[in-house]
């Protein structure tokens, strides 16, 4: 069975999504579609909208099989999380992964690709990292603010094919058109497609401009609890305060002394903004910082990090799916394809588990990876 895997965090699932699942299906000439998808915390540095196994429904509108990207690679820069993502997919024996780019075009993005893993290995690179520049920034000065790396999407599909040469060079890529909306703006304004944020911006306030946006055979889904960032504020404080120095500087992401400065001002902060208005400064872009917070809210030490994938958690399938698992398990018997967590098999979603407990904290939310059976369309 040919399958084409899509990076997805559907947070949530709407148009632009269906037509990304679509087109990736046509053009790839694939029988299935896998979704890699981010559990409970996406990469933003924040917890997603819905629970993940209502996103799993939301997706299987438009995929066949829905798979739990690890949560490590959520809470990681881009070319970790890509890394991550991409050896999800070669364990998944996926033949080509599509993602969204501003620009479409896959020869120039892996042509820069290829260009940024030579500049990484340079002297001069190595030096700007220590004296503390951002990795775009760093990026911007080295290639002098080549066009492609202004947009997100195409940063992250650079970041994808980086990872494609380095782990996964049997793996095809195709990147699919961004539609319309810009990946940051706040406000619904076209009839069909909107991004993200304004979809979770309308959902929160409770107008209905997010309806116009999504496929309408799932908007019953759309429900709440809508979960936001600021839930976790009082989470993240009550760790803050009540960790030492010592357990805050182990954190994964941690910058060194960056605990100092969350150690000075959790006590003066009595929201999430009014934290980020604090902590932000220039060496640091707010998605690192709020990345940094999520792992403090977790408590995800670096010695918990793994970038190897030792099983795949299984979230949601259809029938085309159920068939493309079943070929996975003949084909691969020694490998881990888990439906459904026991005493087995928990020891491989340590960290998925713990961030669907604090998920479910923040939400008031009951379902858990232990109580909630595959979800199956």
């Amino acid at each position: 069975m040919k399958s084409v895997g899509l990076i997805t965090e559907y947070n949530p699932f709407h148009n632009g999504h269906l037509h990304h699942a679509k087109a990736s299906q046509q053009h790839s000439n694939s029988t299935v579609t896998i979704a890699i998808m981010s559990g409970n915390f996406v990469m933003r540095g924040e917890p997603a909208i819905y629970h993940k196994f209502k996103r799993t429904e939301m997706a299987l509108s438009a995929v066949d099989l829905v798979v739990e990207l690890p949560l490590i690679a959520s809470l990681s820069s881009g070319d970790t999380f890509a890394e991550i993502a991409v050896k999800v997919a070669q364990y998944l024996d996926i033949d080509t992964i599509s993602f969204g780019s501003e620009s479409a075009q896959l020869n120039e993005l892996q042509t820069l690709a290829e260009q940024i893993l030579d500049i990484e290995t340079l002297p001069d690179f190595k030096n700007k990292l220590k004296e503390g520049k951002s990795y775009p920034r760093i990026l911007s000065e080295i290639t002098e603010n080549h066009t492609l790396l202004q947009s997100p999407n195409n940063i992250l599909g650079i970041s994808y094919l980086k990872a494609i040469q380095q782990f996964a060079p049997h793996i095809s890529a195709l990147t699919i058109k961004r539609e319309v909306a810009n990946h940051h703006s706040d406000s619904i304004e076209h009839h069909q497609f909107a991004s993200g944020t304004s979809i979770r911006r309308s959902l929160t306030n409770g107008d209905k401009d997010w309806a116009e946006v999504v496929p309408k055979s799932i908007q019953t889904l759309y429900t709440k609890p809508h979960i936001t960032i600021e839930d976790t504020f009082p989470f993240i404080k009550y760790q803050i305060i009540s960790q030492s120095n010592e357990i805050l500087n182990s954190i994964y992401t941690m910058n060194e002394g960056f605990e100092n400065r969350l150690q000075s001002t959790i006590q003066q902060s009595h929201s999430f903004q009014e934290l980020m208005f604090k902590l932000k400064t220039k060496r640091y872009t707010y998605a690192h910082i709020q990345r940094i917070l999520m792992n403090v809210l977790l408590n995800i030490q670096s010695r918990d990090v793994t970038k190897n994938i030792q099983a795949v958690r299984i979230l949601g399938m259809n029938d085309k799916g159920q068939t493309y698992l079943k070929y996975l398990k003949n084909k691969y018997p020694n490998k881990q394809y888990i439906t459904n967590i026991n005493q087995k098999t928990v020891h491989y979603f340590h960290n998925e588990i713990k961030a669907t407990h604090i998920y479910n904290l923040m939400s008031k939310q009951t379902l858990t990876d232990v109580n909630t059976p595959v979800i199956r369309i």
